[in-house]
């Protein structure tokens, strides 16, 4: 029986800056060093490298049952799995495969676990756009305003800081926000308990995607500070 695992395409942090290839995502860098968007960096960062710890065990914990397992499996490193054969389907339903841990683990892996990670990835996010978009209205005699219905948080506060830096974010990351718009309604769906709803939707993102998505947005918002004035470089 095939057992599914995936890395996410994360690589850690130190090693993004240093391989010989192009890298297959990016971190947020800092080019004003300012407070807090030098934290910013640093703590992407450090999320980042927890994410790469958790998907390492895990795969380290997938492939010690897989060995001490008496049925055969095999593990696949592809976060999206093969069309199922009538094969795959009987040994589903086989009990020896059905209560292994070995399947109890790609579970866990590949659905609680992934979207564990995404919900802390853009609740990061989430709070560093609140703590910009307050900031950056103080600096502007701008009030911050309520969110209005409909609107995902995300959406609020990059309009209210591109209203802040005269400049439109939500067109400059119009893809990105598109993105993590479509993440986002599956990061819902697992906080609310939604689970039998998540089987394949974990194969629609990867996680170096959301962490590239998240960076661009920094990116921008302190190219757009640095632009207007907020800040300096």
């Amino acid at each position: 029986m095939k057992i599914y695992f995936d890395t996410e395409g994360l690589i850690e942090s130190n090693r993004l800056y240093f391989e010989e290839e192009e890298a297959p995502y990016s971190l947020f860098s800092s080019v004003s060093s300012v407070y807090p968007f030098v934290k910013y960096e640093e703590e992407l960062a450090e999320i980042n490298d927890y994410c790469c710890f958790i998907l390492c065990q895990l795969e380290n914990k997938l492939k010690e049952l897989i060995k001490d397992s008496d049925v055969p499996f095999e593990l696949v490193k592809s976060y999206q799995r093969e069309k199922q054969t009538k094969k795959d389907l009987n040994d589903i339903f086989d009990p020896a495969y059905m209560f292994s841990p070995v399947t109890t683990w790609e579970k866990l892996s590949r659905d609680i676990n992934k979207c564990t990670l995404l919900l802390l990835i853009l609740s990061y996010l989430e709070s560093s756009l609140n703590e910009i978009a307050k900031w950056f209205c103080e600096e502007r005699l701008i009030s911050l305003g309520q969110k209005e219905k409909g609107i995902s948080a995300v959406a609020f506060y990059l309009k209210k800081i591109g209203e802040c830096c005269q400049c439109d974010l939500i067109k400059t990351l119009e893809n990105e926000l598109k993105y993590l718009n479509m993440v986002r309604k599956i990061r819902n769906q697992f906080v609310h308990s939604e689970w039998e709803q998540m089987d394949g939707h974990y194969d629609k993102f990867r996680l170096c995607d959301v962490f590239n998505a998240a960076s661009k947005f920094l990116t921008e918002i302190e190219n757009a500070a640095c632009n207007a004035g907020i800040i300096g470089r």
